[in-house]
């Protein structure tokens, strides 16, 4: 393991491989080892970095979780990839993460060459769309519970709870024990990340038209509605997408089923 140094914090980072630069950015309560089971199979092609966005693991405390946005871990990224030579460089998203790069790709597109977008939770976009809105109210009434769990210092239950509101209770029972056990360690980071995107992060239309990027799209088969649905969105927005369906799986995509994950991501970026 090793860091880099972003605006006075240290990110802990894993680097490998050779040739054009491949960035991993993981989603929620996730740090620089979720890429673990698909790291060597990206390497084969790029030099891969997978790094822990600030307040992740091996920190131990997002303090009161003031500045936990999108734009902020954009802030970094940008920061992570012109300490890394400047770019353009390729970009791999999850979930929270995706919206990251989504962002990255909007403010500095002469930073990225191409961009993988796996199921980001930009779903400021549903918000005029009436089956998105129903989606997000169903959301929102399954997690109300997480925040008097967290309060009542029970952080363990509140992220299960929180992974069976959002990628649904088959989707939890999925994911691998080492998926879990990576998330656990940056329960640390829910409660910010859910105040974060409470206070308003918004992604419109009229941004993602802005990503001029090849980009794809990347679901799974299995994934909730609330997802399909900001997935839809995404398509018709940004010019010349693509997107496609990985089967048998839900959000948790490259934590589920590595091979066909990375396998997917290898043949977009070799063909852009």
């Amino acid at each position: 393991m090793k860091t880099f140094k972003i605006s006075g914090a240290d990110l802990a980072c894993e680097e490998r491989g050779t040739g054009e630069l491949l960035i991993l950015v993981h989603g929620a309560v996730g740090d620089y080892r979720t890429w673990e089971g698909v790291l060597d199979t990206f390497a084969a092609r790029h030099r891969v970095i997978t790094y822990s966005r600030r307040w992740h693991h091996p920190e131990t405390s997002a303090g009161n979780g003031a500045g936990y946005t999108h734009d902020s871990h954009a802030a970094d990224l940008i920061e992570l990839i012109t300490s890394c030579g400047g770019g353009p460089v390729r970009l791999l998203g999850h979930s929270y993460s995706a919206s990251v790069c989504a962002v990255v790709a909007v403010q500095r597109p002469d930073l990225v060459r191409s961009l993988v977008l796996a199921e980001p939770s930009l779903f400021s976009l549903l918000l005029t769309r009436p089956m998105g809105a129903i989606a997000l109210a169903q959301t929102a009434a399954a997690m109300m519970h997480i925040t008097p769990l967290m309060r009542k210092g029970q952080p363990e239950q509140a992220l299960t709870e929180f992974l069976k509101a959002v990628i649904g209770p088959a989707g939890f029972e999925r994911l691998p024990e080492r998926a879990r056990a990576v998330m656990f360690a940056n329960v640390h980071t829910l409660g910010p990340m859910l105040n974060g995107m409470s206070a308003g992060n918004s992604f419109s239309a009229k941004q993602a038209a802005r990503i001029n990027a090849p980009t794809l799209l990347v679901e799974g088969e299995l994934t909730t509605k609330l997802f399909q649905l900001t997935m839809k969105e995404l398509a018709g927005a940004i010019p010349n997408a693509e997107r496609t369906v990985v089967p048998g799986v839900g959000h948790g995509l490259h934590l589920e089923t590595p091979d066909a994950f990375s396998g997917v991501a290898l043949d977009f970026f070799s063909r852009h």
